[in-house]
């Protein structure tokens, strides 16, 4: 066997051998782990158990593609053949042409190892080996116990119930009574049944100053009213509610909220039923109460205001609707109902009802025609006189009723006001100095306590010097003129009282002003009323107890100085003033006030003696041309003052204070009328021409009205002057 045949023999496979790199055929097909192998296969373990490509032949020889002979040796220059890969190619051609493949021959030991060394000497040469790519990495996915997952489905399960067995016990063993304290809430629903607050009315003829009327507060819903309908429901709205379309149609469509905008509050009863009648789409109105006083300003300090609580009740905040509130008022009741869904009550339920405590109404003292009577006149003095304001209170000497308790600027009280300051009660609540109407008191503690007489004599020079200080009349005096205490009084002199006060030491002085009232509450039960003020003796400086005798250095309110002059009316007994007649229970029943303390302040001689000497003032002033203390047919007592007031604004004493007081009839006396006017601005500032006619015109009304008969009007006869 030559070479060339040898390289055939070794580079391809013969007949029966597999070709290189190919597992033998079997009968039986592939092998499988622990089958014997078929007959003519290499045995595992020897030439079966190693790769073709790296096997020797059976001779001992390496591999053909290392380029040695099968036989070990080489050729004789040493090199490879030259034509090694071409014969490869053209055996590998030939032989797989030529033989079929077959099993391996019997007893060829390592045949297979040989073939296949054959192939990669043959067709490869030297070049590198080439390898199978490994497999790509695959997870085996395994199926999980079924005892497993059962177990961890009813662990779940337990744990579920658990919370639900644990909310249940916080709901029904914890929590249970605050649920069913909601669930109330949203089932009861309270509906409150209002107390109508009471009426305050006068006293001539019951007519009635302040009531509680029904109203309605009418609202729209937008989301019910279509946009095309919106200007026709906003024009029948017009006239009923007096506010123009454009307004109406503006609230609708910029509403305060969603569905609800109020159109307009406290519209009459009336008024609403007859937009009820109207039919319009979106529109209702919600009844309320609110209160009315059907006579405008009249009283309006006496009777205050009242203001609507968020829950809608009408409270009292100034005048006798705050001091009787509780009177007034009553007390709302409730019925609780249970509800539906919709709000609807379920019917055959039980109600629970408090009952209202129904309100009391009061009757006062004012009479209406008077209090109307003194309103005007003062509101027509401050306008000639540009006074900063002007009070009148007309009271019963015998009785301390006050019939009137008028004042000038007033306010509307069914309006809103800014604030209580507008609410201001002048004759209880305004302070002044009360000028010479403060001289009677002085004149009476001189009389009663200062061993002097009606006819004791006083030099009156135009300027005299006590302690030390010097005092003047407000007119210059003849030389040499003497004035009895009466003519001091009447003349309203200051030189004189200094004089006479000088016989009353000052805790007696002291106390005759806190026994006419002054200093003290005047006892009306208003809000806002003042006690004035009257420092103490030990509170005075050196000049006190003169500037006291003639009204100066202390503050008195309108209604204390009428008591004053009530008093000396009332034969020196000083009835406490009132201004509520009485009050008429809930069932109706009127029930009169209590009688009002009376106390003995003068001697019934020291008042008739006073009253004789007042009787003089309106003749004195007749003779300076002053009538205003003259009302024809009546004997007039009365009395003048003027007070002199520093300005803070300028720096001055160049304010005043006007004051005029009268009694009548002075025979019998059944009136007082205290008048005082704060600061005129214009024309004179003595008060015999600035409040003398407002007493006069009022005083003349009250006669007029009251029926009160003439009784001559003829005063006694006092000297006023001495030798």
């Amino acid at each position: 066997m030559t070479n060339r045949d040898t390289g055939r023999d070794r580079g391809s496979d013969g007949p029966g051998r597999p070709r290189a790199g190919r597992r033998p055929a079997t009968a039986g097909g592939p092998r499988s782990p622990g089958r014997s192998p078929g007959p003519g296969a290499a045995r595992p373990g020897r030439d079966g158990g190693r790769r073709a490509d790296s096997a020797r032949g059976a001779d001992g020889g390496r591999r053909a593609g290392s380029g040695r002979r099968a036989d070990g040796g080489t050729r004789a220059d040493g090199g490879t053949r030259a034509d090694s890969g071409r014969r490869a190619d053209s055996a590998r051609r030939a032989d797989g042409a030529a033989r079929a493949p077959g099993p391996p021959r019997p007893g060829a030991r390592g045949s297979g190892a040989q073939g296949s060394g054959a192939r990669g000497s043959g067709a490869q040469g030297s070049g590198p080996r080439r390898r199978r790519p490994p497999e790509p990495f695959r997870p085996v996915l395994r199926r999980g116990s079924p005892g497993r997952r059962l177990n961890v489905t009813l662990l779940c399960i337990i744990f579920v119930l658990t919370l639900f067995a644990g909310r249940l016990v916080q709901l029904q063993g914890l929590d249970w009574s605050t649920y069913r304290n909601m669930a109330q809430h949203q089932r009861l629903r309270t509906i409150p049944i209002p107390a109508v607050r009471g009426t305050i009315m006068s006293s001539d003829g019951n007519k009635v100053l302040a009531m509680t009327v029904q109203t309605d507060l009418v609202f729209a819903d937008p989301s019910l009213i279509p946009a095309a309908r919106r200007p026709a429901v906003a024009a029948a709205l017009a006239g009923p509610l007096g506010m123009p379309a454009d307004q109406i149609r503006q609230l609708i469509e910029h509403p305060s909220s969603p569905r609800y905008v109020v159109l307009k509050k406290s519209v009459p009863a009336a008024t609403g039923a007859r937009i009820t009648r109207l039919s319009l789409p979106g529109i209702a109105e919600q009844s309320s109460y609110t209160r009315a006083y059907p006579n405008g300003e009249l009283a309006a300090n006496i009777l205050g205001f009242t203001r609507t609580t968020p829950i809608g009740d009408l409270r009292g905040a100034a005048g006798l609707e705050y001091s009787y509130n509780s009177l007034l008022a009553g007390k709302d009741g409730t019925e609780r109902i249970e509800t539906g869904s919709q709000g609807q009550p379920i019917p055959l339920t039980q109600d629970k009802v408090h009952p209202r405590v129904p309100s009391g109404n009061l009757r006062l003292t004012i009479r209406s025609d008077l209090q109307w009577a003194a309103e005007r006149a003062c509101a027509q003095r401050v306008r000639l006189t540009h006074a900063d304001s002007c009070s009148v209170v007309i009271m019963q000497p015998g009785t301390g009723k006050i019939l009137a308790m008028a004042q000038w600027p007033t306010f509307n009280p069914a309006a809103a006001l800014p604030n209580l300051a507008a609410a201001r009660d002048i004759p209880v609540a305004s302070v002044f100095e009360p000028g010479s109407t403060a001289k009677t008191i002085t004149v009476a503690a001189a009389l009663e306590h200062g061993g002097q007489t009606p006819m004791s004599a006083y030099p009156i020079p135009n300027q005299i010097r006590v302690d030390g200080y010097p005092f003047h009349d407000a007119e210059s005096h003849p030389a040499g003129l003497h004035y009895t205490i009466a003519g001091i009084l009447a003349n309203s002199s200051n030189v004189g009282m200094v004089q006479v006060v000088r016989h009353v030491s000052p805790r007696i002085q002291y106390r005759y002003f806190r026994k006419f009232g002054l200093g003290s509450p005047t006892g009306l039960g208003l809000p806002d009323q003042t006690s004035g003020l009257l420092p103490v003796p030990s509170k005075w400086f050196g000049d006190t107890r003169y500037t006291l005798s003639f009204g100066q250095g202390v503050a008195v309110n309108a209604v204390q100085m009428a008591s004053v002059y009530a008093t000396i009316a009332n034969k020196g007994i000083r009835v406490q003033p009132s201004i509520v007649a009485g009050t008429t229970s809930p069932a109706g029943r009127f029930v009169p006030a209590a009688s009002p303390r009376r106390s003995r302040v003068l001697k019934a001689k020291t008042a008739h003696e006073l009253m004789g000497i007042l009787q003089q003032v309106p003749m004195v002033n007749v003779s300076g041309g002053e009538p205003w203390g003259v009302i024809a047919g009546y004997s007039i007592a009365a009395k003048t003052g003027t007070a002199q007031m520093f300005d803070p604004k300028k720096g001055c004493l160049c304010e005043y204070g006007s004051s005029y007081v009268g009694i009548a009839p002075a025979s019998n006396p059944q009136l007082v009328v205290a008048v005082h006017v704060q600061n005129p601005k214009s024309g004179s500032h003595f008060g015999i021409d600035v409040a003398g006619p407002v007493f006069n015109q009022v005083m003349k009304f009250a006669l007029q009205t009251m029926r009160i008969p003439p009784d001559g009007g003829k005063p006694p006869k006092v000297r006023l002057t001495a030798p």
